[in-house]
């Protein structure tokens, strides 16, 4: 008998980490086996010694896992390595400490089919672990706005990694060869990298109901602990953006939301960070369209900067509201110096 080829592939990159990635294979378990369709995994493993393969040993998820493994590249190239192997109709992108609800694959799946959609998405979860790598608890986190434009949702939203669910034959189209070429720089934010790339090209988009993904709590190590990191491989992105995206009409959303989240970055930035960073962050701001003042910051900042423009109304804010950097720092002298050698 020919075997029924997957409806889903579930592409996770991994280097090291087995504990909380045994929680995420168990959900993806899970999530199968109420979706009613096949799914397939592919766990891309970006280098780990000894390999992930070896680290899993013992260790039944409770659905067959394909291991492909590469040399150390990276995140995003380990995600394009999981699209070009990936058989199913639908992609989910997932990290390797991610989890999703048993219902997350039936809900958006079936809502893509519906609606002969191309991305869909849905509402942030909180998960608490259980016994065996279950779960034992799952609560609402965060509602999500509902829209249908690309730049509105992979800019403005930029919702976490693992909650879109796309179309493999779209994202091989916005990927074949893509705006912004994988760049190891920039790897901390290979969401951001994904997201930038998929902003200026169509699709249908659809949201499900209900909070359907969480990122996993442990104590392991994380990019996100480092915020400079991201900041910088995401200003870097935003860079590459800025030069390589067509100034045609059809990009205008997309470059539009580019500078109104390089200003509103630069707004939040703490006292005393970084000089360069600063500026290079307003220099993608004034490269962008101009946005309306209601696009960049509350109602009181509308108000002030209708009166004195949008930079001297950020400026004088800042005076009162910006911490020193010293209360926000994650990083040493050391690992400071290096981040900002070349700004």
């Amino acid at each position: 008998m020919t075997p029924v080829p997957p409806q889903l592939s579930v592409v996770i990159p991994s280097y090291g980490r087995p504990e909380p990635l045994k929680y995420t294979l168990g959900s993806v378990a899970r999530a199968a086996s109420t979706f009613g369709a096949p799914v397939e995994l592919l766990l891309v493993d970006d280098g780990s010694e000894p390999p992930m393969a070896e680290q899993l040993r013992g260790y039944e998820p409770g659905i067959p896992v394909t291991h492909l493994r590469q040399k150390n590249q990276g995140s995003i190239v380990a995600r394009l390595t999981g699209l070009a192997e990936a058989r199913g109709d639908f992609v989910l992108f997932l990290d390797s400490d991610d989890l999703v609800h048993p219902d997350k694959f039936a809900r958006q799946v079936g809502l893509m089919q519906e609606a002969a959609a191309d991305v869909s998405y849905a509402d942030m979860g909180s998960a608490r672990l259980g016994a065996d790598y279950g779960l034992a608890q799952w609560e609402p986190a965060e509602e999500l706005p509902v829209v249908d434009d690309p730049a509105e949702l992979f800019i403005k939203i930029q919702p976490a990694p693992h909650n879109p669910i796309y179309r493999r034959s779209y994202l091989q189209r916005a990927l074949e060869s893509p705006l912004i070429p994988p760049m190891r720089t920039s790897d901390s934010a290979g969401d951001v990298w994904l997201y930038y790339n998929l902003s200026v090209f169509p699709a249908k988009i659809v949201k499900a109901g209900g909070p359907l993904s969480s990122v996993g709590p442990h104590e392991e190590d994380r990019y996100s602990r480092h915020w400079e990191n991201l900041a910088v491989a995401a200003l870097r992105i935003m860079e590459a953006f800025v030069r390589a995206c067509p100034k045609t009409e059809a990009t205008v959303p997309a470059r539009r939301a580019v500078g109104e989240a390089a200003f509103q970055t630069w707004r939040r930035l703490p006292r005393r960070f970084n000089d360069g960073f600063a500026r290079r962050m307003l220099a993608i701001y004034r490269q962008s369209p101009r946005s309306q003042t209601g696009n960049l910051g509350t109602q009181a900042f509308a108000r002030l900067a209708r009166f004195i423009g949008p930079l001297s109304a950020a400026r004088i804010l800042r005076l009162f509201r910006a911490q020193p950097y010293s209360s926000s720092r994650t990083l040493s002298d050391e690992e400071y110096r290096r981040l900002f050698a070349d700004f």
